[in-house]
């Protein structure tokens, strides 16, 4: 595990992000069915946190599914494959399929621009309005450059959105802010040149050379199956990998 959660400006609360760097762990396969974690403050101490924040996030683990927490002997990993998908999805970062080569990586976003248009041709019906949010992150795992996202969502949904209230993550932003709660999405992978908004320097040194890069496509519904939001999302081959796993 990685000694210390990658914090940004808007982040999760702490026992959040600690939680969904150890699930993300998990569903990686890095941390094995059974396998039993360090002692708790061991932990806390890796993770320069204190104790409650630690037994929190390990809480809110053992709520998900994904630990048991045995009295007297220690915490131990539920693999996703030892649990229903439904577990895995209650994780803040459960659709969210790039990982670092190595596996894993705690997802920290920065907002470059949150802007209202019109919406253009070619986007999916995600609303009844004739404008939309268009919202332009990075992306990066455990600080490592790792990708850049342009995500849509219809102007009728909020009049208005500014990147100060915008999370780490937005499908949390959605159910506080919205009343919504994404319950599928449907992503087309290929690969694809870069847009011309990248900023310079994001990316690995290859991406001087390279100016192609995994490109998915993803169109997301909420708990009433509605659409209600459409992404492209470019990531760096040299750092970042898609994985969608089955169970």
């Amino acid at each position: 595990m990685s000694n210390k959660p990658n914090l940004s400006t808007n982040r999760l609360p702490l026992h959040i992000e600690i939680s969904e760097m150890i699930a993300r762990e998990i569903q990686a396969g890095i941390l094995l069915d059974g396998m039993r974690l360090p002692p708790e403050r061991e932990l806390a101490t890796k993770f320069g946190v204190a104790m409650g924040t630690l037994r929190k996030a390990l809480l809110d683990l053992s709520d998900k599914g994904l630990l048991d927490r045995v009295q007297g002997s220690g915490n131990y990993v539920k693999n996703p494959k030892g649990v229903n998908q439904a577990a895995v999805k209650k994780t803040i970062y459960g659709f969210f399929r790039l990982e670092l080569i190595s596996g894993g990586g705690l997802p920290t976003a920065e907002v470059i621009s949150v802007s209202k248009v019109k919406k253009p041709n070619g986007i999916a019906h995600i609303g009844s309005s004739t404008h939309a949010h268009r919202i332009r992150r990075l992306r990066r795992l455990n600080g490592i450059d790792a990708a850049i996202e342009e995500i849509w969502i219809d102007c009728a949904l909020q009049s208005e959105i500014t990147k100060q209230e915008l999370h780490d993550s937005l499908y949390l932003f959605y159910k506080e802010k919205l009343s919504l709660w994404i319950s599928g999405v449907q992503d087309s992978v290929s690969a694809q040149r870069l847009p011309n908004w990248k900023p310079d320097g994001f990316g690995s040194r290859s991406t001087k050379t390279n100016t192609v890069w995994g490109h998915i496509e993803r169109t997301s519904f909420d708990q009433s199956n509605r659409c209600v939001e459409y992404s492209e999302t470019w990531f760096d081959p040299s750092t970042t990998r898609f994985i969608s796993r089955l169970n």
